[in-house]
């Protein structure tokens, strides 16, 4: 079994009730425009999961992903869940073909951390939003000292980029396990601030989930830690505390105003 066969049969295995009976991301759901008339594109879409759950709220959907094996398991859960409002295109994130505005919300969940032209994804999301669209965004925590994205290299995203390439090939080719079997490893890592800088040049408003959170979005065994998040909501320099204990990055933006200078320039 090639490595692409092997990740193919990971994603597979790891599909889980819970995960057909996904709900849309409840960042996104809290400033969103009203069901049945959001248009929503979710960029690397993988097996479809999220694309689903916007879809059966009476949305259209549209999810694109760079491989045809994934997009084909995708495919084949739409019809096996009956919904009927979602498209599968294949194409690369850094170069969408759809129109300028065409979409009101995108998302892109751990796409950033792999593509190494990833300003160019950001780039294209804002071209098909239209203004006032939303665009969330997860991704790999740089400041995280647990690294999920190859195994037993924690210390990996603190290296000087000399040193990451040669260990990145040495993963690839003796331990493919340590990356999921991926030929696309995760080659950048982010800090919250420095990406919010990013999309404040591309002419976004830009909100950390510490930004959104109220209290009815907490789970119940979470509400008792609301009062310090309240905190963390109010005064922005507490959350350098808290960073390190987050392993990824979340920014959601909202399409405003136009771009300042060279948003590359930003990280």
């Amino acid at each position: 079994m090639d490595h692409d066969q092997q990740y193919f049969q990971i994603r597979i295995d790891k599909s889980r009730r819970a995960d057909l009976e996904r709900k849309p991301n409840k960042w996104i759901a809290a400033l969103a425009p009203a069901p049945k008339t959001g248009r929503v594109l979710d960029i690397a879409c993988g097996m479809g999961y999220d694309a689903l759950a916007w879809a059966r709220t009476g949305r259209k959907v549209v999810a694109v992903d760079y491989s045809q094996g994934l997009l084909r398991q995708a495919s084949r859960l739409a019809r096996e869940q009956g919904v009927d409002n979602v498209f599968f295109v294949a194409c690369d994130a850094t170069r969408l073909p759809f129109r300028d505005g065409t979409f009101d919300v995108s998302y892109s969940e751990n796409l950033f951390e792999h593509v190494p032209q990833w300003q160019e994804v950001g780039l294209e999301a804002r071209r098909v939003l239209a203004t006032g669209g939303l665009f969330f965004v997860r991704t790999t925590n740089r400041y995280c000292p647990r690294n999920p994205e190859i195994r037993n290299l924690h210390f990996y995203p603190l290296l000087p980029d000399v040193m990451k390439r040669p260990i990145l090939r040495w993963v690839v080719r003796r331990r493919p396990e340590w990356v999921g079997h991926t030929a696309f490893p995760a080659v950048n890592w982010f800090t919250h601030r420095g990406l919010s800088r990013f999309f404040t040049r591309l002419g976004f408003q830009t909100y950390e989930t510490f930004d959104l959170i109220r209290r009815d979005m907490l789970s119940p065994s979470k509400r008792k830690f609301y009062a310090v998040l309240e905190l963390l909501k109010r005064y922005r320099a507490l959350r350098y505390f808290v960073y390190p204990l987050l392993p990824t990055v979340q920014i959601l933006a909202v399409k405003a105003g136009t771009v300042e200078g060279d948003p590359r320039a930003s990280l």
